[in-house]
Order: structure tokens, then C-alpha cells, then sequence
């Protein structure tokens, strides 16, 4: 990242994302990091029951910077042999839209469209129509002139709104997917239930998302610190785990073709190296690209960052809350690296799940189709 500062940054922006978290509301210029470890239970579920609102305030927060630091597109990616994160990502965006088994001429639900990166990249690829919903009014503006910019004006349509309760009519899209998206809703059932509202009979629903793995132990104390740790990095107010996603998707009535966790298909190199700051793999790719982008969350260059600004604010030249939101995205990258190297958490567990024909409803429950037609997704 060029720079620690969001466009129009204000100490507010921070303040307003560190009061869901500190345990004391009028230290908010600082990180209280016992409470973001080692959260009650109590505590989360009270996030929980303000979810919208913060994952709202976090990406008008962090926004920004991701699109400085990681481009147009908010999400990790399997990495491929001889491709850059960005050609993985790329690579990777033109199989997921395979895989959610989308078609030209469709009516698309992109559900957390952030910027609408992903979208732009499908509808290219598939000429599909897609409508993108986000909880937050920075992204729409935002997506909205990255895609006129693109020329996909009226292809990609981005709005506001909240995927618990979608803004749409019954059975309105041939199709719905979500990419790192759903894991923001505190109860996946009810966001299930929802999409399967919208869909025609037959559709298809595909989501890739952040999960904590079976390996994930509760009660394994620094399993549930690192769990804490991912869900204050990146907005989310409760985790979810795989064996309950599964759950959830067969009880909102989808039939479930297959699932995989993406990130076993990284070989090119694991897939955290970026959010790592792993340099010694960003040498390996073919040109700079992920060099210098790497490079820039490593932990020396965070060293040399922080010195710097430790400078400039003693001299005026920077808030001082510019060091503590270093330390948020310090998590918001760590915590993701940690977690996936001890094979705890993955970004991208994928399920392909289909709304269920009246001929299907007559022919057995969703659970009794899933055990007939669960596929590997490689062979989707």
C-alpha cells in the first residue's frame, strides 16, 4: 500500500469499527487486543445482533485499501503454476462461474458484490446479467462507476440492501452466488432460506466463502483466539464452521451437488503467501506484480512503515490513529495466514447447491438427492 490512509479518512471512521470491539468506549484510538483474542460469549453475540451495522462500518473503513493494496476484487484465490495472485484470481473467477453453472442471457444474483470485481469479470466471460447487492453505499458508487468505466452499464447493476432480506421478488433469478460474502450473516440458514426465495425452481446457487474447517476445535483455546482474531480483521461477527454450513444449506431445502474446500487446489503456491507477506514465494512468479505487493504486508515492511509513522506523528504529520488502523489490517491479513497454515480456517469452502424442481420435491427430500448426485466439483 502506497499509503496507511483511506481517501477521506477520518480518526471517526476507526472509531466508529473499534466501538463494536473495545471493551472500553471511550479508549477507541487504540486496539483493545484482549478483547478482540479473547472475546466472551457474550460479546459476540451481541456484535451479532448488529451484524449489518458492522460490517457496514468496517468496510467503509477498509474499502479503500483493499482496493489499493489488492485490487478491484475482495477475495483470496487458489494459486495456480506460473500466475500472479491477480492471473489466479482471474483464472480462478472464470472456473467458480463454471462450477455456479452460469449461461449467457441469465439473470444473475451476485449476493455482497463489494465493487463488483467478480461481477465484471463473469459477466465478460459468460454474458450473463448480473445484479450485485451490498450493504454499503460507498461500494455502490464505486461499482457502479467501475462498471460504467468497463462499458458493462446495464450488464452490471449494483444496490444496496441487506441478502437476509433480499429486495426482489419470488423465484426472479436463474441463478445466485456469492463470493467471501455470506460468512457476514450471523445465521447462514436464514440467508439460505432467503436466496431459495428468489430463485426459480431449478436454479443454481453456488458460494464461496470464509469457514472455519472441521480441524477447528471450540474449545482449543488458541484455535478460538485465531477464530476471533479473523472475524476482527475482517468485519465478521461470527464465523461460521463447515459442518454447520452443510446443515444449514440442506434445512433451507437446497439439494447439495458438491462441495470443496478451493484452497486444496492452490499448487502454484499456497495460497496464503500474499496476506502472509511471504516474499521468498513473490519471487517466484513470473514479473513484479506480486512482489511489490507482497512486500508490502510483510512483516519488515510493516516495521519500517510503523517507524516511519511513529515519526510523523510526533512531529503533526499524522493522526496518531494511523498506527492503530495498521494494527486492524495487520489482523485483517495475519489472522487469515495463521489460520489457513494451521489448517483451521480456508477462505474459499465452496458449495454448489441447486433449488430443488416440484418434480425433484416429489421424488425424494433434499438430503436423499444430495446422497444421489454429490459430485467432486472437478467433475461438476
Amino acid at each position: 500500500m502506497s499509503s496507511h490512509l483511506p481517501p477521506n479518512y477520518t480518526p471517526a471512521l476507526l472509531h466508529c469499527y473499534l466501538s463494536h470491539f473495545n471493551r472500553d468506549p471511550s479508549q477507541l484510538n487504540v486496539i483493545d487486543h484482549d478483547a478482540v483474542g479473547y472475546a466472551t460469549v457474550e460479546e459476540r453475540a451481541a456484535r451479532a445482533k448488529k451484524y449489518n451495522e458492522v460490517a457496514s462500518d468496517y468496510y467503509d473503513l477498509v474499502s479503500p485499501l483493499y482496493e489499493q493494496g489488492w485490487g478491484q476484487r475482495f477475495h483470496y484465490t487458489p494459486i495456480f503454476p506460473g500466475k500472479s495472485i491477480a492471473d489466479s484470481m482471474t483464472a480462478y473467477e472464470h472456473e467458480f462461474a463454471r462450477i455456479a453453472r452460469l449461461k449467457p442471457g441469465m439473470k444473475v444474483l451476485d449476493l455482497g458484490c463489494g465493487i463488483g470485481g467478480p461481477a465484471r469479470t463473469i459477466t465478460k466471460a459468460i454474458g450473463c446479467k448480473i445484479i450485485g447487492i451490498t450493504n454499503n453505499a460507498w461500494h455502490v458508487e464505486r461499482g457502479t462507476q467501475l462498471s460504467k468505466q468497463a462499458g458493462l452499464e446495464g450488464k452490471v447493476t449494483i444496490v444496496q440492501g441487506n441478502f437476509v432480506k433480499l429486495p426482489f421478488e419470488d423465484e426472479s433469478f436463474d441463478a445466485a452466488y456469492s463470493v467471501e460474502s455470506l460468512c457476514y450473516a450471523p445465521d447462514p440458514a436464514e440467508v439460505y432460506r432467503e436466496i431459495k426465495r428468489i430463485l426459480k425452481p431449478g436454479a443454481p446457487f453456488t458460494f464461496h466463502d470464509f469457514a472455519m474447517t472441521k480441524k477447528f476445535d471450540e474449545n482449543n483455546t488458541e484455535h478460538a483466539k485465531i477464530r476471533n482474531w479473523v472475524e476482527f480483521g475482517n468485519g465478521i461477527v461470527k464465523m461460521p464452521w463447515v459442518p454447520d454450513m452443510r446443515r444449514c444449506v440442506l434445512s433451507a431445502g437446497f439439494e447439495l451437488l458438491a462441495e470443496e474446500d478451493m484452497a486444496d487446489r492452490s499448487n502454484g503456491a499456497p495460497w496464503y503467501y500474499g496476506p502472509a507477506g511471504d516474499v521468498s514465494w513473490a519471487w517466484r512468479v513470473p514479473g513484479w506484480d506480486d512482489f511489490f505487493r507482497v512486500v508490502k504486508m510483510s512483516p519488515l515492511f510493516l516495521f519500517i512503515a510503523k517507524s516511519i509513522y511513529r515519526v510523523l506523528i510526533l512531529f503533526g504529520f499524522a493522526p496518531p490513529e494511523t498506527l492503530t488502523l495498521m494494527d486492524t489490517m495487520w489482523y485483517c491479513c495475519r489472522s487469515v495466514a495463521i489460520g489457513g497454515k494451521m489448517g483451521i480456517f480456508t477462505p474459499m469452502y465452496v458449495f454448489t447447491c441447486r433449488k430443488p424442481t416440484m418434480a425433484n420435491k416429489r421424488s425424494g427430500s433434499a438430503e436423499q438427492k444430495q446422497e444421489q448426485e454429490k459430485v467432486e466439483l472437478k467433475r461438476a
